[in-house]
């Protein structure tokens, strides 16, 4: 037991960066390094909340790091605020999906853990077609400058991957909770299959349920056909002649970041900046690395060992 009240704090750890409590199914999927039975944890949870030495504390079916009461009352509220945003999720997805070579419209970020408040942006995840996604890309960031003034509020498509790459590389905390989260505006099938691909995640998250319609459920209605507009304009473009701009345009996007950010050593904007034929990654923050130490520094702080 005192082991797993390690790992409970260990996830509560995480997900006290953003201020997130968790109810008591999302910490038996997202517990690090256990298989114990789910009504277990879940009468463990009860038990130890209520003892003045444990790390966490239960508020309305919520659990947290001690002091972190107040963050409860700030879920409820982003979960009501989220409502909205799925729908603006949905009306945006409506527009993506009809650009050429789209083939699946992902939702992640605060919106993905119904999460959002006042201050989030839209996070979106594309999969476009193999051999095509720098021509997806470059439409779609020509289309944001132009009727969306170039704001990320609404229209932030951060990462792009092809169909036939959908096995994400990089293996931690922060990358399997993202793809354990993600939900899926447009081409519910094609996100399962990205699950499927990236099963990996269970090495961090034993307990949790692939493809689990649960986890994977957006909350906005799922249009899963092809749009014809789309079907019509690619029909038009050429095999041979798309391939050739799609290199091109991936080449123009590598001079770019290597002119913008000049200061950064090759391989640090090269994560930052990922921009290789099947992905394009687009994180300036490096928010990655950001939230990866402050999670070591929090486990170091509660006398937990890093890692997983």
């Amino acid at each position: 037991m005192e082991e797993l009240k390690k790992n409970i704090t260990k996830t509560l750890l995480y997900y006290d960066i953003f201020s997130h409590p968790l109810k008591p199914e999302e910490i038996y999927s997202f517990l690090p390094r256990n298989s114990i039975a789910k009504q277990v944890v879940t009468n463990f949870l009860k038990t130890a909340a209520e003892s003045e030495t444990a790390p966490f504390a239960e508020k309305n079916g919520y659990y947290y790091i001690k002091p972190g009461e107040k963050n409860v009352t700030r879920r409820i509220e982003k979960e009501n605020y989220s409502l909205k945003m799925w729908k603006r999720a949905a009306l945006v997805t409506h527009l993506i999906k009809r650009f050429p070579f789209v083939r699946a419209v992902l939702v992640t970020g605060s919106l993905s853990k119904n999460s959002s408040d006042p201050t989030s942006d839209l996070d979106f995840m594309l999969i476009t077609a193999k051999n095509r996604l720098w021509i997806s890309r470059t439409l779609l960031m020509l289309f944001k400058k132009i009727f969306f003034l170039n704001s990320y509020k609404f229209f932030c498509i951060n990462y792009y991957i092809t169909e036939d790459n959908l096995v994400i590389t990089e293996r931690n905390i922060f990358t399997a909770t993202e793809i354990a989260t993600v939900k899926a505006t447009f081409n519910t099938e094609l996100l399962n299959e990205f699950i499927r691909q990236n099963s990996w995640v269970k090495e961090y998250f034993p307990n949790y349920v692939l493809c689990d319609p649960m986890l994977h459920t957006s909350g906005c209605k799922v249009n899963n056909r092809r749009s014809k507009v789309q079907r019509l304009i690619e029909f038009f473009i050429p095999g041979k002649l798309a391939a050739a701009v799609d290199k091109k345009l991936m080449c123009m996007t590598r001079k770019h970041w290597k002119k913008k950010y000049p200061q950064l050593p090759d391989s640090e904007r090269n994560h930052m900046f990922k921009s290789t034929e099947n992905v394009s990654k687009t994180h300036p923050g490096n928010m990655q690395k950001k939230i990866l130490s402050m999670y070591s520094q929090k486990l170091q702080e509660f006398n937990l060992e890093t890692g997983n």
